[in-house]
């Protein structure tokens, strides 16, 4: 599940989503769009999924995943581009974004609202094999 949509993303990035997006024939690449906020959600799965279920599919968390999912996807956008470095600011926001899922990860911020993954169960691993040739009666004298 996308935290935003390709429309949050042309919201979000006003007159460079031209730039960003265009083909070589000036065509808008919406699935491009919808493929860099898929990648970002599924960033913010990979580093949250430990701690919570995901999708998060909360209320109170879902403005605060919307603008971590859209702050990944334009860094996406500005980094396969071709328009040069990414800027300084989104470079830094994304980076900041990823500080937050970390802390998120750990437990140190909660993410309102999202339900807490299931703790994995135990497991045992049972191996069959040959009868052991040393046994204890046999090593008595060694």
């Amino acid at each position: 599940m996308a935290y935003a949509t390709a429309e949050d993303l042309i919201q979000r990035l006003g007159g460079f989503y031209r730039d960003l997006y265009a083909d070589s024939d000036g065509r808008l690449q919406v699935c491009e769009a919808a493929a860099d906020i898929a990648a970002a959600s599924a960033e913010i799965d990979g580093r949250i999924g430990k701690r919570y279920q995901i999708p998060v599919s909360a209320p109170a968390a879902g403005e605060l995943l919307k603008h971590w999912a859209l702050t990944l996807a334009e860094e996406l956008a500005w980094s396969r581009s071709g328009q040069g470095e990414t800027p300084e600011n989104v470079r830094a926001r994304a980076a900041e974004v990823r500080r937050m899922l970390n802390l998120a990860a750990e437990g140190t911020m909660v993410l309102p609202g999202a339900v807490a993954a299931p703790e994995a169960d135990a497991a045992a691993l049972l191996v069959e094999g040959d009868e052991p040739i040393f046994r204890r009666h046999k090593m008595e004298r060694f």
